[in-house]
């Protein structure tokens, strides 16, 4: 499914959609991003509620909290730091509304994962053997994992809610979501044969509920504008990225993202950066049907010492 559309609203909601979730550290009121919206406070909370289908105060404590679960996962920093990041005044507002949600505080929730995360490393080194810990093998061939550094990717998207597995299984509507965004991009220059065609998993699937993940999909454009319907611009970040290239089946991609954390990300000197990855599809289209041919699978990643490689 797609956030329920209005084409009153749709623009101004998909843009505070965008704004939450790359502002979860600040302070984001109601009476602020209705303000931001143009709507009052009231009406903005009432729409707010119809199309994303939470209220707005309780969709940001979420995104808060999974993002801590997220930072909790992949880095080392302090319960405290990531309590901030994530837009918490202090160490026990976050804890007390994290055990909430999980069950456990965070350092628990931390350090159960770091023990269930050594037990499937140790099982994946035993299964490739370590001499081939920055291989891997799919299907088509065996493809090494590569670092790229990645400029801003301005993107215009549809916005997908729902299992990560119904946006790509066969027969969804992924196919007809692209062409429509090239339909508008066409028409308005925006996009041409050699546009990227890109998908952004805004969610950790271990953590966010089935049915509240969002998947963008998402077409490259030079600049924004007329836009139509439920169709929202969003930038990509920029910095260093691990990209691994999958071939085949959409059914094991997983394998490709577990490949790269699991086996290449602790033989390295990087870490993972607390953003989503992304995935760029090599495709064609043949008598209007698109053809997917391999899919590069982009992990954001920094250096261990924190810092940008330039």
């Amino acid at each position: 499914m797609q956030f329920k559309s209005n084409p009153n609203y749709d623009q101004a909601l998909l843009s505070t959609l965008v704004h939450i979730q790359t502002h979860l550290h600040a302070d984001m009121s109601l009476e602020f991003l209705a303000n931001r919206a143009g709507f009052s406070a009231y009406h903005f909370h009432r729409i707010f509620r119809e199309f994303v289908g939470e209220p707005v105060k309780e969709y940001i404590r979420r995104l808060r909290l999974e993002r801590g679960a997220y930072r909790l996962k992949i880095s080392e920093d302090s319960v405290l730091q990531i309590a901030l990041e994530c837009g918490f005044k202090t160490h026990e507002s976050f804890t007390r509304a994290f055990t909430r949600r999980f069950g456990v505080p965070p350092s628990a929730f931390r350090k159960d994962f770091l023990a269930k995360n050594q037990k499937r490393t140790r099982r994946a080194d035993v299964r490739s053997g370590a001499n081939e810990l920055d291989r891997l093998v799919n299907q088509s061939a065996e493809v090494q994992v590569r670092i790229e550094r990645v400029k801003p990717i301005l993107v215009a998207f549809v916005r997908h809610i729902g299992p990560y597995d119904s946006v790509l299984e066969p027969g969804s509507p992924l196919a007809s979501v692209w062409e429509a965004l090239f339909q508008w991009g066409n028409h308005h220059s925006l996009t041409g044969p050699d546009s990227l065609m890109i998908g952004i998993g805004q969610d950790d699937p271990s953590v966010t509920p089935p049915e509240k993940l969002r998947f963008d999909v998402c077409v490259q454009v030079p600049v924004f504008r007329n836009p139509t319907g439920s169709i929202g611009c969003q930038t990509i970040s920029p910095g260093a990225y691990a990209v691994g290239r999958h071939y085949g089946s959409f059914d094991n991609l997983a394998d490709t993202y577990g490949h790269i954390y699991m086996n290449w990300l602790p033989t390295s000197k990087y870490r993972m950066r607390a953003i989503p990855a992304f995935e760029v599809y090599g495709s064609t289209w043949v008598n209007d049907d698109l053809q997917i041919h391999y899919t590069d699978v982009y992990m954001p990643i920094e250096s261990i010492n924190g810092r940008q490689e330039e």
